[in-house]
């Protein structure tokens, strides 16, 4: 393996033990919902475009500047821990939540369905969108790729900007108690506002 790849190395071994851990986590927590997307693989075509955007990046800068341009250094061992951090805290969230995590976001509320507050929920109330979200930027930072950077982290607030204001709209039907907890907590991705109750 060439040194200068090592980052390359361990975006996929990142990326693959990602999708094995959304997997496992379902299987453990919601085995009720369990099926091969969970794995997260084929969620969507606009995931498969960014993910081939990331290659393309990377391998024509690759090729273009020479590997000097894509030489591991400070920026991507940042990127790194950002990414580890965030598989963390997404990791975590699954855990905490167990049988109250979906992958889908849930429009009627379960009879066994809590609201969690506690662990990493006490400090922020969606650390599954957390870690998603700053594990898509650290990614690119780790392959130093600036173009998808930029792109990564468009469009993944845009995804959430859209998604967690839905679901809060949804927690606050389902439990009375939440606009209480959204004072206490934050959502941890910039410019996604919080909620008036």
């Amino acid at each position: 393996l060439d040194a200068r790849l090592v980052h390359w190395s361990a975006y996929m071994v990142i990326l693959c033990f990602f999708h094995e851990v959304e997997f496992l986590l379902t299987a453990a927590y919601r085995s009720d919902t369990l099926s091969a997307d969970n794995f997260l693989l084929n969620h969507s075509k606009a995931y498969h475009v960014a993910v081939l955007l990331c290659w393309a990046e990377f391998w024509l800068e690759w090729w273009l500047f020479g590997a000097g341009w894509k030489r591991p250094g400070v920026l991507s061992a940042s990127g790194l821990t950002l990414t580890v951090g965030a598989l963390f805290s997404r990791s975590l969230a699954m855990r905490t939540a167990a049988s109250n995590f979906s992958h889908t976001i849930e429009t009627e509320k379960r009879p066994q369905h809590r609201l969690v507050k506690h662990g990493i929920y006490r400090y922020l109330r969606h650390p599954a969108y957390f870690g998603f979200f700053w594990f898509s930027v650290g990614t690119q930072l780790l392959l130093l790729n600036p173009v998808c950077t930029l792109l990564y982290a468009y469009a993944s607030w845009k995804f959430f900007a859209d998604r967690i204001p839905y679901e809060e709209e949804l927690l606050h039907e389902f439990f009375p108690e939440y606009a209480r907890y959204t004072e206490r907590t934050i959502i941890g991705i910039p410019l996604i506002p919080r909620r008036n109750s």
